[in-house]
């Protein structure tokens, strides 16, 4: 199942991660109040970031809660493309479509592609972290500079030999809350810590199907309604997607009002067999920054395990 890459290390070219060599230097004197543009602003400044931070919920093939963090930068010239989810093809090695910017849409089944890692030329290397800070002094999640091949991946690991401070506990994600943002520029800019910059979304509950039963089944002949407890987040969406175990994918951009049904029509096109449902609370941040502009998604993930039939 899809689940089962989650849960090795972050490797999208099939490399043992480097030590991260992380140095906290502190608070950089590069310290804003702000530095996200309003709605409809562009980015100034010649690099462009994401940085892509992850809460699983525990789940019947996982028994604790979980934190997961991608990130990489690239000029602007080459930018992402509307591309906003790194952390998905580094721990699952795949890329999920981006999903519809329509709230309540329904993308139909379609297969799902490898993700395209383009040329390690597009990718610039900065310092030696980046991380989401809920004050200073206070719970940190940080993603370390790991090299997956060629490619200068800011990725949080538990891998042997990486430093223990690129494996955030899952105490440290505190949903509704604001965290600074902290980027270790290295060479290629300033270091920049942005106080109280972007907002963990509030948590997510799903309450049909029965995501904590494994294996569940599911009747492919009847609608699929999917039930979770609603936000009062104005900002947020709610990112739904069902995977086959041939690698196809329906995905939905849902209203964050509680509820969403699947037509049977649409859960036809998926092989009979292990589904993956993933339902995903999300909130997107835009980080202006010294050297450009940073686009942080935050993601709190529900999994849930069933047998289509």
């Amino acid at each position: 199942m899809l689940l089962t890459a989650a849960c090795r290390d972050p490797d999208p070219a099939s490399t043992a991660p480097l030590d991260s060599g992380f140095v906290d230097e502190g608070t950089s004197n590069s310290s804003q109040e702000s530095g996200a543009p309003w709605e409809g602003t562009a980015f100034s400044g010649e690099w462009r970031g994401v940085m892509t931070v992850t809460f699983t919920a525990a789940h019947p093939l996982n028994d604790g809660d979980a934190v997961g963090i991608a990130g990489g930068y690239r000029n602007a010239e080459v930018g992402w493309d509307g591309f906003e989810d790194l952390y998905s093809p580094v721990a699952y090695q795949l890329a999920f479509p981006t999903p519809p910017e329509q709230a309540d849409t329904l993308v139909p089944a379609e297969a799902l592609v490898p993700y395209d890692w383009g040329s390690p030329n597009d990718w610039e290397e900065a310092g030696q972290g980046m991380k989401l800070r809920l004050d200073e002094g206070g719970p940190e999640m940080q993603a370390c500079l790991l090299h997956a091949g060629n490619f200068p991946v800011y990725q949080s690991s538990a891998a042997m030999g990486v430093d223990p401070s690129c494996n955030p506990s899952a105490e440290a994600w505190v949903p509704g809350e604001r965290y600074d943002v902290v980027l270790y520029g290295g060479e290629l800019f300033e270091d920049n810590v942005l106080l109280n910059r972007v907002d963990t979304p509030p948590a997510l509950t799903v309450s049909a199907p029965a995501v904590d039963t494994f294996n569940a089944p599911l009747d492919s002949s009847q609608d699929l309604a999917i039930s979770w407890d609603a936000s009062d987040d104005p900002n947020t969406r709610v990112i739904i997607r069902v995977v086959d175990a041939l690698g196809v994918v329906i995905s939905v951009h849902a209203a964050d009002d509680g509820q969403f049904t699947i037509p049977a029509a649409e859960l036809a096109a998926l092989e009979p067999g292990p589904i993956d449902l993933v339902v995903t609370r999300e909130r997107l941040d835009r980080v202006q920054f010294v050297g450009g502009g940073l686009s942080v998604l935050l993601r709190h993930e529900r999994w849930g395990f069933f047998d289509l039939f």
